[in-house]
C-alpha cells in the first residue's frame, strides 16, 4: 500500500469568539503546521467570520468560523484532529473527505 496517495479534505472548525485577528490566525497557522506536518497542503483557507451558534457550546454562544479545503494523505487526518481537539481556543471541528461526495454524484447522476 502507497501512502503518498492523497485525498481532499474539507477542515472546518469553531474559535472561540474572545480571539482578535491575531488571535484568530495564530490558531489558523498552527492548523496549518499540523496539516504541513502530516505532508499535507491547505489548498484555501476561507474565514467566515464570527457567527451566532446554533446552541451553546462550552458556554459559548457565537465562534469564529474557518474553512481549509486541504490535500493530505488519509493517515494524516487523526493526527490532524488531535491538534484540533488539544488546542484550547478550538471549540468545535469536523474533517470531511471531499472524495466521497464527488464519487457519490458521479455514480448517482450518469444515466437515464
Amino acid at each position: 500500500m502507497s501512502e503518498q496517495a492523497t485525498n481532499s479534505y474539507e477542515v472546518i472548525y469553531i474559535i472561540q469568539p474572545k480571539l482578535d485577528e491575531d488571535g484568530i490566525n495564530s490558531v489558523n497557522e498552527r492548523v496549518a503546521q499540523a496539516i504541513a506536518g502530516q505532508k499535507g497542503q491547505v489548498v484555501s483557507t476561507e474565514k467566515w467570520g464570527q457567527r451566532k451558534l446554533a446552541y451553546p457550546i462550552k458556554n459559548h454562544f457565537m465562534g469564529n468560523y474557518v474553512l481549509h479545503n486541504v490535500e493530505m494523505p488519509p493517515s494524516g487526518v487523526l493526527e490532524v484532529e488531535r491538534v484540533m481537539r488539544l488546542h484550547e481556543d478550538i471549540i468545535r471541528f469536523l474533517v470531511i473527505r471531499k472524495d466521497d461526495e464527488a464519487q457519490a454524484e458521479t455514480e448517482t447522476g450518469g444515466g437515464e
